[in-house]
C-alpha cells in the first residue's frame, strides 16, 4: 500500500496575516469640520441663563396670582350666620367694628352683611351706638 502524504497548509503556522484598514462605511462617515452647531459664546450662554430667569420668575409669578385668586375666590363672601350685638366704641369706624366682631373673614362682605342686618344708609356710625353684627363662633 501506497504512503498518503497529508496536505500541507497554505501558510506557514508562525506567520500572522495583518489587515489592511478599510475604507469607511456610509454610517461611520465623519462629519466636515463646519459642524452645523455653532459653538456657545459666554454671551449667548448669558443671554440664555436671563431667558431662563425670566420665564421661571414669570411661571413662579403666575402660580403665585392664581394660587392667591383662588383663595379668594373661596372667602370672597363667607359671613359667619351667628349675629351679635356690639356697641361702637369712641373712635371706632365701621370697618373696626367688622374686623374686632369677625376676625379673619373678608371685611367688605362682612361690612355689607352689617348693612343689611342694621339698615343703616351710609359707612359713618356713632360711638355707643348698638349694631347687629355677623360673629365669629
Amino acid at each position: 500500500m501506497p504512503e498518503v502524504e497529508e496536505p500541507t497548509p497554505a501558510r506557514s503556522p508562525g506567520r500572522t496575516r495583518v489587515a489592511e484598514p478599510k475604507a469607511p462605511r456610509r454610517a461611520e462617515r465623519r462629519r466636515p469640520s463646519h459642524s452645523r452647531v455653532a459653538a456657545c459664546t459666554p454671551a449667548i450662554r448669558r443671554r440664555r441663563r436671563v431667558a431662563a430667569a425670566i420665564l421661571i420668575g414669570l411661571g413662579m409669578f403666575l402660580a403665585v396670582l392664581g394660587f392667591g385668586s383662588l383663595a379668594g375666590a373661596l372667602t370672597a363672601d363667607v359671613v359667619p350666620d351667628r349675629t351679635a350685638v356690639v356697641w361702637v366704641q369712641p373712635g371706632e369706624t365701621l370697618w373696626d367694628v367688622a374686623e374686632r366682631s369677625a376676625p379673619g373673614y373678608n371685611t367688605e362682605a362682612v361690612i355689607a352683611r352689617i348693612h343689611e342686618l342694621n339698615e343703616i344708609p351710609g359707612n359713618t356710625v356713632l360711638a355707643g351706638q348698638a349694631l347687629q353684627v355677623p360673629s365669629a363662633p
